[in-house]
């Protein structure tokens, strides 16, 4: 783009100078205008970190990170708790769905799916429609799937998106040994709940009821535009003797942007190769001095020992019987200052098994390291950390399967980098960025 633009430099710098001046004035216009979508999809990747985050922070019970997330005003309604007003309130109210941190035996993954987002035309406001699927439930005693739609607003406040409203409707919530066919309750919060602040700003039921939540947009190929309430506002043109450094800066804000819908993409690739066992291929993405460790299996080094890590997990190509789904989540992708590094946070739901045999589940969260070589982007190290393994027909709150461990036969070239044990036991894998509004760095409580 920015090469585009320098040819229109170029090209009024040989016209006449009236000519010139409207040219460069028109360019200039154009030019502010580009910075103003730019700067839309960079707000539009914030606020899928700070939501893809809230989700993280929830998994681990960690409330005060969570709450955090909020504006001081901000509020928060799940299903028909009724409505908490003010970061203080916020966090009252996540402290009363039990104790802050990881707690043994405990499970309460929320993945938070499908953003739908819009923002204001003055940059300063959005909204936005998600989708959870949560994996909650007690070792030894009860397991539920769950199922929420958010429809949230957001603001920015000095160039940092914040949650200014976060509304959950819970449609559904089902004990998994019944599943949805035989069991549904309106929510799976204390037996005593907090006193809300305001009563609920709906009529919420759930599943087997009917409700309709409501989209904060139309249809968007028949409707008309989101209601922002906001007007867009009047672009001043570039200087001229501005425009171009404001281009150099334009060119690689979009490079940015590109790299991380690169590193998604690559991310996802990888998942669908997991998914058939097309070992060969897998490995050809990752650089030739990278590394894979998955669970407690240890540390392979270069491609060559990250292909030889991937017969661990069954024969290479499509099998008769077998099902090795590994469906990549949530990412949250930084790219480092240099273009050339990057880091994300994912997560990955797997439904494993064999046909007549026994079916699996598994909850996995990645944190990644990617490097970017003549233009492509490949993964530096694959870093998978188990954080619930079980059978299908038991379901998590039965007994614990252990992840897998380091194998004999086809021993690592290091030990596991971290050491740490899968539900019902918990661990946090380490934040590879701080805290999206506060920027301190994530530990646990």
């Amino acid at each position: 783009l920015s090469t585009i633009f320098t040819c229109c430099l170029v090209l009024c710098a040989r016209q006449g100078v009236a000519a010139d001046t409207a040219a460069v004035t028109d360019l200039g216009k154009r030019v502010a205008a580009l910075t103003r979508e730019v700067q839309l999809l960079e707000d539009q990747n914030a606020i899928e970190i700070l939501q893809r985050t809230y989700g993280f922070y929830m998994d681990k019970a960690l409330w005060t990170q969570a709450a955090d997330l909020f504006t001081d005003d901000g509020s928060l309604e799940i299903g028909a708790s009724g409505v908490f007003t003010g970061k203080a309130r916020v966090r009252d109210y996540l402290l009363s769905l039990g104790q802050e941190g990881p707690q043994e035996g405990r499970l309460i993954d929320q993945m938070q799916l499908q953003p739908v987002i819009h923002i204001a035309a003055d940059g300063n406001s959005a909204k936005g429609r998600w989708r959870s699927l949560v994996m909650a439930g007690q070792h030894q005693g009860q397991a539920w799937w769950g199922s929420v739609i958010y429809e949230n607003e957001y603001r920015n406040e000095g160039g940092v998106w914040k949650i200014a409203k976060l509304h959950g409707y819970n449609i559904l919530y089902s004990d998994y040994a019944k599943g949805w066919a035989e069991s549904a309750v309106a929510s799976i919060g204390p037996e005593q709940p907090l006193a809300p602040d305001l009563p609920p700003s709906t009529g919420h039921h759930s599943y087997p009821e009917k409700f309709f939540v409501p989209f904060h947009y139309q249809n968007p190929v028949t409707g008309t535009s989101v209601d922002m309430d906001t007007a867009t506002p009047e672009l001043s043109p570039v200087e001229p003797d501005e425009l171009g450094q404001t281009l150099s800066d334009l060119d690689t804000r979009l490079e940015r942007l590109n790299d991380v819908q690169s590193i998604e993409r690559l991310q996802h690739a990888y998942g669908y190769y997991l998914d058939k066992q097309q070992w060969d291929t897998l490995a050809n993405l990752v650089a030739e001095d990278g590394t894979i460790e998955i669970a407690q299996r240890g540390v392979y080094a270069g491609k060559k020992r990250v292909r030889d890590n991937l017969d661990l997990y069954g024969e290479q190509g499509v099998h008769n019987g077998v099902l090795h789904n590994h469906i990549q989540l949530q990412p949250v992708i930084h790219i480092g200052t240099d273009g050339k590094t990057a880091h994300a946070r994912a997560r990955a739901l797997s439904m494993l098994g064999t046909y007549g045999g026994a079916g699996v589940w598994g909850a996995s969260v990645y944190e990644n390291e990617y490097v970017k070589e003549s233009g492509i982007w490949k993964f530096k190290h694959d870093h998978l950390y188990t954080t619930m393994f079980t059978t299908y027909n038991e379901g998590w709150a039965a007994a614990p399967r252990a992840a897998p461990g380091v194998n004999k036969d086809n021993p690592p070239d290091l030990p596991p980098s971290v050491v740490y044990e899968a539900f019902p036991k918990t661990h946090i894998p380490p934040f590879h960025y701080p805290h999206p509004v506060t920027g301190v760095e994530v530990r646990a409580p």
